[in-house]
């Protein structure tokens, strides 16, 4: 009882705030001054307004609440726990995968609870509509069903046997409470999506009805049996481990229109709070329309009885009991539409109830039974038709309406009170192709790393007044879409702009959506959002190859070196790796290296590796003669001493030395490429002729670096180079040389200088200028060309580097740098360690025999080490990109704080004719294209008009649309 008078209290409170806020109603339009902008036709606007007050409900940047929008979970979700005031007391980890991050602790606090539970052990099904049953399931459970109970009543809705059996209970209980009701033809629609406005107005009777409701459900659920009552718990510590999935039947995994990807919100998270401060809630996730297309309002006060004196309540079996017991008497009120024509008909109703149970009048009571209806404003008879119509409120407006109820025998006298919400004039029907808002079929994009920008365009669905999706057919021919983006990342016909700019995995790229048509006479902005999610990665490949040098004990790379060098490569990328073992003569030379020998034969065996020949000297010091007899000398003894029984004495600079080892025994045992300080058109070309060899790697990054002159090469990785110059990549086939080229050490792509105080952007794990053990700014270099945005447009993703490991085992701190980089390097990423000759192989099979698709773009940013020596510095304040293709190389760069990116080179790959490399090179003499604003020897004229649309037409091919200074 003490509880029925605190109700009465608030209900008597409540009345007074009506009666001022009705004064108000009188004075000027009712929704003049409403919180939102669209609300002034909803049947819960008051309800929204009431919420929205509490913070338990939010709109949109617009101004707008977006009624008949539908909900998700897990917005319903963040209402529910509001409403109810639940908040999480535990720091467990939500199993999850789906739910977005500012719903997680709803959720928690929910499934703690016993409330909710997922569709799986890992989804939650967080952007599924929220359906009408399992909104009332999850009520049920907060006053206290269980999976257990049973109701002996089953509710009364028409479409009864719709209900899911685990719902069946839950929607008795909430028809009982007067929280849940059905359509005009007692219809509930079970399996129906919930709209914002219903799911508010619900949560609105929730809040209003506070400890009494949940007193009156106790005795509801009392009355079934003995432990059907019983108030849900939190789980304890160690279930709560276990993972507890919702078995609903009408919840999958299968969207409600399949045709339509992935429909999702637009902002899923708060909004900036304006002045005054406001509580805020997620934003709405846009809706999926559910298969029936006339969709009825999911929550409408009941049908009347037929007009008359004295309503008949539903006729159920009657009580044979002596007297006619009951405790409770509920007001049952359908629609009332501010329609003069609806009036007459319009008819109050009761219904009587004993211990939660519905109850009708035996034939015997029904003279001793009487009743009566009031109302503040004088609208109802006594007994409950419209008496005076012109007392009726505005559209949204109140009537408080009471009714009085005596019952002869046993004495009895019930009350019961409820507010009548006058709906406003039902609009005409609007044409259903009208478009009323926009939503994207798809709430992610791919992180910019495996994100196809040729393949992505943004998918967009556009719904009527009706909140149905209407087909691509009837939509206005006239219809113009732009989208604005304030980061830059999407042009306004929203095609990928930057493809940089795409942020890290779970980021949210907001923008706004501007649909205008003429013919329909709409125009308007909607807010939507994207999340960055992981995609698919092409495979990333780092060749390496391996330095075997020195003749002498202490100089000369031992077994055990060879064996450590490969094991720390295995320990971390497994076992099915390759690489290349590059000799250089005087390694092969000696009979007192044959064990080194054995082992690298055994590793080409085992695994599969590459024999490769090592020249690291100037092509200047002798002429090619000289380089033909060092090759002959090369494998004459390396056969020797590698393959001894095939040795043939007196067979130096013999074809017969490399025939009698390109057979199908021996044939793997050739060398396959070339690792060299410099590279030069006729020594390769003399290695393809006469050894089959068609892959190098240069070791200065295939650049001539003779006596201080110098000639830039191609990070294009790897590219059929031209016959006249290796450093030019080849345009056609009548100049192809037949033979790729590679660079070699990109954990430092080029050494050379192209900004002021900055000589070499990245570092190489051997690198003895610098001091440091740690790897941490060769691995942050590597993490780049890891993520480097532009992977999925690259014919090859690659790292290379050549190391010379008897070198790194003599000085510490270069050993322990490399095993550091080996060790720490980041194990999610699918990286295939090749060898030299495996890598030109891959490209081949990638570009085919020419250059033509062939492309390799790389942003990065310094690693901020300066090391001993002053001109290797890689500053952390400057970013770089570099692009290229066959035809032309681009290098921008652009210091943190600058409004524009600097274009410091741009080389020309198809000027004619190409420069020939000799031997025997003069310091002055240019091997390369030097053409705009290259740094690498002088700066030279500004680019021509030409060269600057050059420029344009290939940073729009790789989706880069930030401002450059083209002067």
């Amino acid at each position: 009882m003490k509880c029925k008078k605190e109700l009465q209290q608030i209900r008597l409170y409540m009345a007074g705030l009506l009666a001022v806020w009705l004064f108000c109603v009188h004075t000027v339009p009712v929704f003049a001054d409403r919180a939102f902008n669209d609300i002034e036709h909803s049947y819960a606007a008051d309800a929204i307004e009431a919420m929205a007050a509490q913070g338990v409900v939010t709109g949109y940047h617009d101004g707008s609440f977006r009624p008949i929008d539908f909900i998700s979970r897990q917005e319903w979700a963040s209402i529910f726990a509001k409403t109810v005031k639940r908040t999480s007391n535990t720091r467990s980890v939500v199993p999850f995968t789906d739910v977005s991050p500012w719903a997680l602790s709803y959720v928690q606090t929910l499934q703690e609870e016993n409330i909710t539970k997922g569709i799986s052990d890992q989804l939650f099904g967080a952007k599924h509509n929220m359906t009408r049953q399992d909104m009332a399931v999850w009520y049920a459970r907060y006053f206290g069903v269980s999976e257990d109970t049973r109701a002996s009543s089953i509710s009364s809705f028409v479409d009864q046997s719709d209900i899911s059996d685990y719902a069946q209970t839950s929607i008795w209980l909430m028809e009982r409470l007067e929280l849940m009701e059905g359509d005009t033809n007692h219809y509930f629609h079970p399996k129906e999506s919930v709209r914002r406005q219903d799911a508010t107005l619900v949560a609105y009777r929730i809040w209003l009805g506070g400890d009494d409701l949940r007193e009156r459900a106790k005795r509801l659920l009392e009355s079934l049996g003995s432990g059907a009552a019983t108030t849900n718990q939190p789980i304890s510590l160690p279930e709560s481990k276990k993972v507890v999935v919702d078995l609903a039947p009408e919840i999958s995994h299968q969207r409600a229109n399949p045709e339509i990807e992935e429909p999702r919100s637009h902002s899923p998270r708060p909004d900036p709070p304006d002045s005054p401060i406001t509580p805020t809630e997620p934003k709405p996730e846009p809706p999926v329309r559910p298969s029936d297309p006339s969709p009825r309002p999911p929550v409408i006060p009941p049908v009347t009885p037929p007009p008359g004196p004295k309503p008949k309540p539903p006729v159920i079996p009657p009580d044979h009991s002596s007297d006619f017991v009951v405790d409770e008497v509920v007001i049952k009120a359908p629609e009332l539409v501010n329609q003069p024509e609806t009036y007459p008909a319009y008819q109050l109703s009761f219904q009587l109830y004993n211990e939660g149970r519905l109850v009708s009048i035996p034939d015997v009571s029904v003279t001793s039974v009487t009743y009566t209806f009031s109302d503040t404003l004088g609208v109802f008879d006594e007994q409950g038709k419209i008496a005076r119509s012109e007392n009726i409120p505005a559209a949204d407006g109140y009537i408080p309406v009471e009714i009085e109820v005596t019952i002869a025998k046993p004495h009895q006298v019930l009350k019961a009170q409820t507010k009548l919400i006058v709906k406003g004039k039902t609009p005409p029907v609007e044409d259903p192709s009208v478009i009323r808002s926009v939503y994207l079929a798809t709430y992610t994009i791919s992180q910019a790393t495996t994100l196809d920008p040729v393949a992505w365009s943004m998918p967009y669905v556009f719904h009527n007044a009706k909140g149905e999706v209407i087909p691509p057919g009837l939509l206005p021919s006239d219809l113009k879409l732009r989208i604005e983006d304030s980061r830059g990342i999407f042009d306004k016909d929203g095609h990928i702009a930057s493809l940089h700019l795409i942020p890290a995995v779970n980021s949210v790229i907001p923008f706004k959506i501007e649909v205008e048509s003429p013919s329909q006479g709409i125009h308007f902005i909607s807010d939507a959002e994207l999340t960055v999610v992981p995609g698919e990665r092409k495979k990333q490949y780092f060749a390496v190859s391996m330095m075997l040098q020195g003749q002498d004990a202490g100089s000369t790379t031992t077994v055990e070196q060879i064996e450590q060098a490969r094991q720390l490569l295995m320990d971390h990328f497994g076992p099915n790796l390759k690489v290349t073992w590059a000799m250089e003569n005087r390694f092969v030379f000696v009979e007192t290296n044959r064990p080194q020998l054995k082992k690298v034969l055994e590793y080409v065996d085992q695994y599969g590796d590459e024999v490769g020949i090592l020249d690291g000297y100037p092509n200047n010091l002798y002429e090619l003669p000289e380089w033909e007899a060092r090759m002959n000398e090369w494998l004459y003894m390396y056969r020797y001493n590698a393959l001894n029984e095939l040795h043939q004495s007196g067979s130096l600079g013999s074809p017969s030395v490399f025939e009698s080892m390109d057979t199908d025994q021996y044939r793997k045992y050739l060398p396959k490429s070339l690792t060299s300080f410099t590279v030069n058109p006729e020594q390769a070309q003399w290695l393809k002729n006469h050894f089959k060899i068609t892959s190098a790697m240069g070791w200065s990054a295939t650049q001539y670096n003779v006596n201080s002159m110098y000639g830039e090469g191609s990070p294009l990785m790897p590219y059929w180079s031209n016959k006249d110059n290796p450093i030019v990549p080849a345009q056609g086939l009548t100049n192809n040389s037949g033979i790729v080229f590679m660079n070699s050490i990109t954990i430092d792509p080029i050494g050379s200088r192209y900004t002021k105080d900055s000589s070499r952007w990245t570092l190489h794990p051997g690198d003895p200028y610098v001091t440091e053990t740690d790897a941490a700014p060769q691995l942050y270099i590597a993490q780049q060309y890891l993520d480097n945005p532009y992977q999925r447009l690259n014919t090859v993703n690659y790292m290379s580097i050549i190391l010379d490991i008897n070198w790194l085992a003599k000085n510490h701190n270069m050993s322990q740098i490399w095993e550091n980089f080996v060790n720490h390097f980041p194990a999610d990423r699918e990286v295939e360690i090749v060898g030299v000759d495996g890598l030109k192989q891959i490209y081949e099979s990638l570009a085919g025999s020419n250059n033509d698709h062939t492309e390799f773009s790389l942003m990065f940013r310094g690693s901020g080490i300066k090391a001993v020596m002053d001109s290797n510095n890689s500053p952390a304040n400057l970013r770089y990109l570099w692009t290229e293709n066959a035809s032309q190389r681009i290098i921008l760069s652009k210091e943190d704080g600058d409004m524009a990116w600097s274009i410091i080179d741009f080389t020309d790959y198809t000027r004619n004719p190409v420069p020939k490399t000799p031997f025997n090179l003069d310091r002055n003499t240019d091997v390369s294209y030097v053409t705009g604003r290259n740094f690498k020897l002088k700066p030279t004229a500004p680019l021509t008009a030409e060269e600057i649309q050059r420029v344009k037409d290939r940073l729009k091919e790789i989706y880069f649309a930030e401002e450059v200074n083209y002067q």
